[in-house]
C-alpha cells in the first residue's frame, strides 16, 4: 500500500477508538494533523511528554513545537509531511519546560479526509541527553 493512498478505514477506526481512555493512561502517543502540520487530536500522553495543555497543542504546528531554528524546523516538518515517504522521522520537540525530546513519528495519510494519523515515541533518553550535552559544550561560557 502507498502512503499516499487512501487510509484503509480499520486503521481510523483504531485510530479513533485509541482515543478512549484505554490509551489517554497509555505512553503511546497518537495524533492527528492536517497536510499543514496542525495538530488536530491528540491524546494526553502528549500533554504528559511535553507540558502543553491539550488545547494548546491542538491549535499548534509541528514547525511550532520544533526545538530548532526556522530552517531545520521548516525541513524536519517537511519531511513529515512528504506523502511520498513511509519512514519513520526523527524529530527534536521543545516541552514547555524548554528542554527538548527527541520522537519518532510514523505517520499514515488519508487523502479522502486530508488528515494525517501519526503514532509517535519517545526516543531514548540517552539519545536527548547525548545531544543536550553536545548543545552545552557548544553554548557561549560566562567569563
Amino acid at each position: 500500500m502507498s502512503a499516499v493512498s487512501r487510509c484503509p478505514t480499520d486503521f481510523a477506526m483504531v485510530f479513533h477508538h485509541s482515543l478512549s481512555d484505554s490509551y489517554e493512561l497509555s505512553k503511546v502517543l497518537l495524533a492527528s494533523a492536517d497536510f499543514g502540520g496542525t495538530l488536530q487530536l491528540l491524546t494526553s500522553g502528549w500533554e504528559r511528554a511535553l507540558g502543553y495543555g491539550r488545547e494548546e497543542l491542538e491549535s499548534m504546528t509541528l514547525c511550532a513545537l520544533m526545538w530548532s531554528d526556522a530552517r531545520r524546523a521548516a525541513a524536519a516538518v517537511a519531511a513529515v509531511l512528504d506523502r511520498g515517504s513511509t519512514r519513520p522521522v526523527e524529530l527534536r520537540v521543545r516541552c514547555r519546560n524548554g528542554l527538548g525530546k527527541c520522537f519518532r513519528l510514523h505517520r499514515r495519510y488519508d487523502q479522502h479526509e486530508q488528515m494525517m494519523y501519526i503514532v509517535a515515541e519517545e526516543t531514548p533518553a540517552r539519545t536527548a541527553a547525548r545531544r543536550s550535552r553536545a548543545e552545552r559544550r557548544a553554548a557561549p561560557r560566562p567569563a
